[in-house]
């Protein structure tokens, strides 16, 4: 495993003002472009790119072709968005109908039958939350209803409160028979919410349906957060050897790209807290709560993985958002298939870090070029 350490930059936070600590909890809803976390296809016009949009899953997707490369993309792009729309009928927790809103609804009490690729999804869920001993975990909504993120309303909760949410949580209780393909809940009050992985499931679903309509260069991307991409991008006359440029944003200085990640064939995941959190007593709490302790995490900027599947990218980079960077460095020293990038508050009010795990030079660029210092570890 190659694991780098860049130390901390110059990077300081601009127009920020500090949070009165008698004021009560309040939601943080930043602006678009200040809460972004990666920028794909904004020189859609310089490397001539065609676009398509569906709004789906609480977020915008889009889909980038090459320009004029496929005659079928049109086609193609409405089937793979129409893929998307099934799948979140299925996933939803938010629609009744849905197939995941009747599994907790029944599960509790009976073995349940799912459909294969949710079955499947599951499996790899449940198999994530034992790598990461817990830091994933499906079963964590409750978590979020307590600190108030489900209802977008930032409330700190009582030691008490937390201890009875952490009671309905357990990944470990989620029975799973691969032979009938059924699921059962071996703790009452369970509740399985997929919002960790199930976009990322959706891209790598849609990219196959694209691949089966023989297409075969393209990038799509749901909410600036989960990315799959293939082949390779086209530039004028030329490839970019490296396939398709996604930016990484700088998580505490609005509209500035940190580094860019290449992607060929591959999928990127990203966690961080820059859209979602609440402020009480001046301390800001974000949105990604480790299952582990109940508690909003909160020595992680971003988090970053790079892998062959869109769910697992997804799963883990909330995992790793939770995880203190020697756990991460030892799970990826046990998972070489995995690539990830932390960004950390630096040593100063305002300053970055970033540690690389299993990244290589041809992998990303770092676009500070001129760091105070560096070194390797």
């Amino acid at each position: 495993m190659k694991h780098e350490r860049k130390s901390s930059r110059r990077e300081f936070l601009t127009g920020g003002k500090s949070d009165p600590t008698d004021q009560p909890a309040r939601p943080v809803d930043k602006a678009a472009d200040d809460g972004r976390v990666l920028d794909v296809g904004s020189n859609r016009s310089e490397h001539y790119l065609e676009h398509f949009s569906k709004h789906a899953m609480a977020c915008e997707f889009e889909l980038f072709f090459n320009m004029r490369q496929f005659s079928n993309s049109g086609a193609a792009a409405l089937e793979a968005f129409k893929l998307i729309d099934d799948l979140e009928q299925q996933l939803s927790v938010y629609r009744s109908s849905s197939e995941m809103s009747q599994l907790n609804e029944q599960a509790e009490s009976d073995w349940v039958a799912v459909e294969s690729g949710f079955f499947g999804l599951l499996v790899r869920g449940v198999q994530i939350s034992r790598w990461t001993s817990g830091a994933f975990d499906m079963t964590s909504s409750e978590l979020s209803r307590v600190w108030g993120f489900s209802q977008r309303e930032g409330h700190v909760p009582t030691d008490q409160e937390i201890q009875a949410a952490l009671a309905q949580v357990g990944y470990e209780r989620v029975a799973l028979d691969i032979d009938r393909q059924q699921v059962k809940f071996d703790l009452p009050g369970l509740q399985l919410n997929l919002g960790g992985i199930g976009k990322g499931y959706a891209l790598d679903r849609a990219a196959s349906r694209l691949s089966d309509a023989g297409i075969e260069d393209f990038v799509l991307h749901g909410g600036q957060s989960s990315v799959i991409a293939r082949g390779r991008e086209t530039k004028q006359d030329s490839e970019l050897e490296n396939g398709w440029t996604i930016g990484l944003s700088h998580p505490i200085i609005p509209g500035r790209r940190l580094a860019e990640i290449y992607l060929h064939d591959m999928a990127l995941g990203t966690s961080g807290t820059g859209r979602q959190g609440f402020y009480y007593r001046g301390r800001r709490y974000g949105h990604i709560i480790d299952p582990r302790n109940g508690h909003p995490s909160d020595h992680c900027l971003s988090s970053t993985v790079i892998a062959e599947s869109a769910a697992d990218c997804d799963a883990l980079a909330t995992a790793f958002f939770v995880m203190k960077p020697e756990e991460v460095a030892r799970f990826c020293e046990q998972h070489s298939q995995f690539k990830a990038v932390l960004v950390l508050p630096g040593k100063a009010s305002g300053e970055i870090s970033v540690e690389t795990f299993n990244m290589n030079p041809q992998d990303w660029k770092l676009m500070d070029s001129k760091p105070e210092t560096d070194s390797q570890q």
